[in-house]
Parts: C-alpha cells; sequence; structure tokens
C-alpha cells in the first residue's frame, strides 16, 4: 500500500471543491426569480383575502385573481423554465410544510370577524397568506436546487 503525496490530498480535495461549486452555480441559476414567486404570492393572497369578506363579488373577485395567477404563473414560469425536469416530492418536509401552511390559513378564514374589523382583516389574511406562500415556495425552491446540486434524490423522482 502507497501513501500519498503530502500535496496530493489537498490538490484533490481542491478539485473536489472546484466541482462542486460548479455544480452549485449552476443549480443556483436555474432557480425561478424571487419576483416571480413574489408576484404569485402577492396574487394568492389577494385572492384568499378577498375570499374571507364572503360577499359574492368578493367570491367573484378572489376565483378571478386565483384563475389568472394561476394560468399566468403557469404561462410565465414556461417562458421563464431554465432547466428541464422537477423532482417529484411526495414526502418529507415539502409536503408537510404545503399541507400546515393552507391547514392553518383556511383554518384563520373559516372565523368571521366582527363588522367592524371586516376589511382590515381581510387584509391580514391576505398579506399572511402571501407571505406564508411566498416563505414556503423560496424554501421549496432552495431545497430543490440543494438535492439537485447535492445529488440527493431518488433518480426515480426526477420527472421530464
Amino acid at each position: 500500500m502507497t501513501t500519498p503525496a503530502p500535496g496530493a490530498e489537498s490538490g484533490a480535495r481542491e478539485e473536489l471543491l472546484a466541482v462542486e461549486s460548479a455544480r452549485q452555480a449552476v443549480v443556483d441559476s436555474t432557480r425561478r426569480p424571487w419576483w416571480l414567486i413574489a408576484a404569485y404570492a402577492i396574487t394568492l393572497g389577494a385572492a384568499f383575502g378577498s375570499w374571507t369578506l364572503r360577499t359574492p363579488t368578493a367570491w367573484l373577485v378572489g376565483g378571478i385573481l386565483f384563475v389568472l395567477g394561476i394560468v399566468g404563473f403557469i404561462i410565465i414560469n414556461a417562458r421563464l423554465k431554465r432547466r428541464r425536469g422537477t423532482l417529484l416530492k411526495v414526502s418529507g418536509g415539502s409536503t408537510l410544510g404545503l399541507i400546515a401552511m393552507i391547514a392553518v390559513m383556511t383554518f384563520i378564514g373559516q372565523f368571521p370577524p366582527a363588522d367592524s374589523w371586516h376589511p382590515w382583516f381581510a387584509i391580514g389574511v391576505g398579506i399572511a397568506f402571501a407571505a406564508m406562500g411566498y416563505l414556503y415556495m423560496r424554501w421549496d425552491d432552495a431545497d430543490t436546487a440543494k438535492k439537485l446540486a447535492t445529488g440527493d434524490f431518488d433518480p426515480n423522482d426526477l420527472m421530464p
């Protein structure tokens, strides 16, 4: 058994770090822009806040905002797509985080506020939903980037 030369181990370590940083840079360049996620979260927050007003007009406005937000996000996301394939993440923190966010916001939206709170309650719920949605989508995007950069995923989870 031979021992490596004194500088060989540090050279190999530097090469490994260079490869990992290059891989991380490529994955980071494929993430969605923050403004796209912010616009989507604000649109969905406005729709959810509108629904808490509980009037037919507010339900219609909320539904229109929701549909336009979803369709617009799909179109813009397809145009700005920077990588092929996504990770199917049906277990773990990503799914639990989404379920928890939707459960909490749905629970909050079930309580009709007093008449004096009415517009401010809807605004507050909409802002809270937008903030939680933004944080969740940024976290999920960063988690996906980390898994792609480190190769920490099952090859069967890679979808076209």
